[in-house]
């Protein structure tokens, strides 16, 4: 038995160090993303910044030293809540409560195409782009206790209802809870809603995912050799 429960670990291992595809979040085929994919050049670097920023200024803290005036109590009010809380509530929590802040364009607030915020940045503006969004939940879970081996950042492309990619990209945050992937997106109504990655077989199509540890390309990028 030991000698089976070995062979299979150093499988999994192999898989991880070859790049080679695996079952991930929503369902779809995922490999480790390489400097030679064309998702991971582009957003690599906006991410890479994200993690230097939140970690010379951490955007959450205990005492909510980022909030200001109007949300500095309510954020202490949910770090409370949240002790003891199954994690299901926690999820149901922090997207409810970040949700209820409005979008905003990079180029209106940032003056460029394409700009990650940091949370403390998302979080002096009240709102931000679709991955301002995830970016401040992943930070505010971390917080929370989640780990980031179980959380993703994940741009998609959403689907119509005719099953039809749309153009523009869209950005949730992926949790592992309950041995499946929770999706926290910003278009959820009511803001707190957290629904299982299964719901949106369909509706979402993954391109790339990213958490502190690793990158990864899905669907059929993922089959693809790099």
């Amino acid at each position: 038995m030991k000698r089976v429960l070995l062979f299979a670990l150093c499988c999994v291992l192999l898989c991880a160090a070859t790049g080679r595809a695996a079952t991930g979040v929503f369902r779809q085929t995922e490999r480790t993303a390489t400097v030679r994919d064309p998702w991971h050049r582009k957003i690599q670097p906006l991410w890479q910044r994200v993690l230097e920023a939140e970690k010379r200024t951490p955007g959450f803290t205990r005492e909510g030293d980022s909030f200001g005036p109007v949300d500095h109590d309510t954020w202490k009010n949910l770090v409370a809540y949240a002790k003891g809380k199954p994690e299901t509530e926690v999820l149901r929590a922090v997207n409810g409560y970040f949700n209820q802040w409005l979008p905003k364009n990079d180029q209106d607030t940032w003056n460029s195409p394409e700009y990650w915020a940091s949370p403390r940045e998302f979080i002096r503006q009240r709102g931000g782009d679709c991955e301002d969004y995830a970016i401040a939940k992943y930070f505010a879970l971390r917080f929370l206790g989640i780990g980031a081996d179980r959380m993703r950042l994940v741009v998609v492309r959403r689907k119509d209802e005719n099953g039809a990619l749309q153009a523009q990209l869209h950005a949730v945050l992926a949790v592992r809870a309950n041995n499946g992937w929770f999706i926290l997106d910003n278009n959820a109504r009511p803001g707190n809603n957290i629904f299982p990655d299964t719901q949106y077989r369909g509706r979402f199509d993954p391109l790339y995912s990213v958490n502190e540890n690793g990158a990864w390309v899905h669907g059929s990028q993922a089959a693809a050799r790099p």
